[in-house]
């Protein structure tokens, strides 16, 4: 008998707590679901859900705010999202908030975040649809990263085999960072640019003492007077060649449009013939008179009469 009752006791004790796990779960479920409490329902399309699935979160300013109660594919490039959302929260919520999907921390899982919207639109009421905004992938990022993540150990391994190859002595960087010939090369020529410079120093101030041809050019006025004077010279002497050039110009018109025995010798053919002319008969007449001359020169009567005058001028 009393075993009997141990034993009612004890199977009334395990369906108690049986009953008060299963209140229990139900009321979590339910709270997480909001089923205990006045929601509206909203909507929204999206290109990619990113692995979001029936029952994650959903946030307003990073406050959990309601969950995904339905995903739905529309089409091979559209979703369909409906969230259950909190009533109490639906005012602050504008017409034109955007909804995106991101993750819950680095690793976590997916969530729907609300972004508030203008104060000038409305609340939003039951089954309004919320336009979607682009989110940032954390699978691209890593993606990404890991991209970056690669080329820096290509670079890495880059600096490591130049660093070997200028430890070693290879390449014209090398030799500037392992000889000395070339910091010799470069004092030798520090050396000679500042003799240079010392040089051109002392040359200046020869110069600004009067030193020399060009010290004397620039600081002695009697050079400047003189050079004043020579472009004076220079411009009579210009002044006259402008006169002497018009003067031509006159010449060249007179003798364009003269009438004068300049111009007949140059533009009448006539008088031109007529002068070549007399020019050949006065040489043909020189010609003559020459030959007479050499004719008179080796006549007898001219020989004798000039033998006689020798033997009178011998006689005196």
């Amino acid at each position: 008998m009393a075993n009997s009752k141990n034993k009612t006791l004890r199977l009334g004790m395990l369906v108690a707590a049986g009953l008060f796990l299963f209140i229990i779960t139900i009321y979590f479920l339910g709270s997480k679901q909001n089923l205990f409490s006045s929601t509206v329902m909203v909507k929204s399309y999206f290109n990619n859900v990113k692995g979001l699935v029936e029952g994650n979160k959903v946030r307003y300013s990073g406050i959990t705010i309601g969950t995904v109660s339905e995903i739905n594919i529309v089409s091979d490039s559209t979703v369909l999202v409906e969230m259950l959302i909190e009533k109490d929260v639906k005012e602050f919520i504008r017409k034109d908030s955007r909804v995106k999907i991101v993750s819950d921390g680095l690793m976590g899982s997916k969530i729907v975040e609300i972004q508030p919207g203008s104060s000038s639109a409305g609340s939003i009421n039951d089954n309004d649809m919320l336009n979607s905004a682009n989110s940032i992938d954390m699978d691209e990022i890593l993606k990404e990263a890991k991209g970056v993540i690669e080329d820096g150990r290509l670079v890495a391994k880059n600096l490591m085999e130049i660093s070997e190859k200028i430890n070693n002595g290879k390449g014209d960087l090398a030799i500037l960072v392992n000889e000395n010939t070339i910091s010799r090369k470069l004092n030798q020529t520090g050396d000679e640019l500042l003799t240079f410079t010392k040089n051109l120093n002392e040359i200046s101030g020869k110069i600004n003492n009067g030193e020399g041809d060009l010290g004397r050019f620039i600081n002695d006025t009697t050079y400047s007077h003189q050079i004043a004077g020579l472009l004076v010279n220079i411009d009579s002497i210009t002044v006259k060649a402008d006169l002497f050039s018009e003067e031509l110009l006159t010449l060249g018109r007179n003798l364009n449009s003269g009438d004068g025995i300049v111009q007949k010798l140059v533009y009448d053919s006539v008088m031109a013939n007529n002068i070549d002319t007399a020019i050949v008969k006065i040489n043909y007449g020189i010609d003559n008179v020459a030959e007479a001359a050499d004719a008179i020169e080796s006549s007898w009567l001219l020989n004798l009469f000039s033998k006689k005058r020798k033997d009178r001028e011998k006689d005196q």
